[in-house]
């Protein structure tokens, strides 16, 4: 995607990751800060070579949306993965937000029209790791998901498979 192309992160974990402010509106939504795809991209990796755009697939019911994505390591066998792709049924943006965390994994997509899906929090998300790719199968997605009470609109079963052929150590947006 065109560096041009400005991307709201979809969660604000992120942004709490690297430590900036997060902030509840009174409804419960999250107020995200917004990076571009520029923030995104790393230019090579640590020898300097290109790096090639990473790719996810995720699959929420019927739809498949197929991503480029952008990889992070910012340590201790973390993982985060941001994606941008178009939606099948709208060619609206949807973006994607995968947190391969040890203790905390969570996958989220936010759809052209605003609306968010998310992995349900009353089911297992078991990500599995090897050889730089990350998988999941039978993820429950919902959407409109109250955080207080964990109940949410069905959205649908799932999988994620994301490919990552590079890695960058800056979380998005750090400047670090």
């Amino acid at each position: 995607m065109a560096a041009a192309i400005r991307l709201a992160v979809l969660v604000a974990a992120v942004a709490c990751a690297a430590g900036a402010a997060c902030a509840s509106t009174d409804d419960g939504a999250i107020v995200v800060p917004s990076v571009t795809a520029a923030d995104q991209s790393p230019d090579s990796d640590e020898n300097g070579d290109p790096i090639q755009p990473s790719e996810a697939t995720v699959e929420v019911g019927d739809t498949t949306y197929r991503f480029a994505a952008t990889c992070y390591a910012p340590g201790a066998g973390d993982l985060l993965v941001l994606g941008v792709a178009e939606d099948p049924e709208s060619d609206r943006l949807v973006e994607m937000y995968l947190q391969a965390f040890i203790a905390d994994p969570y996958i989220g997509l936010r759809l052209g029209d605003g609306r968010l899906i998310e992995a349900a929090l009353d089911a297992p998300l078991d990500l599995y790791i090897q050889d730089d790719v990350i998988r999941a199968s039978a993820v429950r997605f919902v959407s409109s998901l109250d955080l207080r009470t964990g109940d949410g609109e069905d959205a649908g079963f799932g999988a994620l498979e994301v490919y990552c052929s590079g890695y960058s150590d800056d979380l998005p947006g750090s400047g670090v």
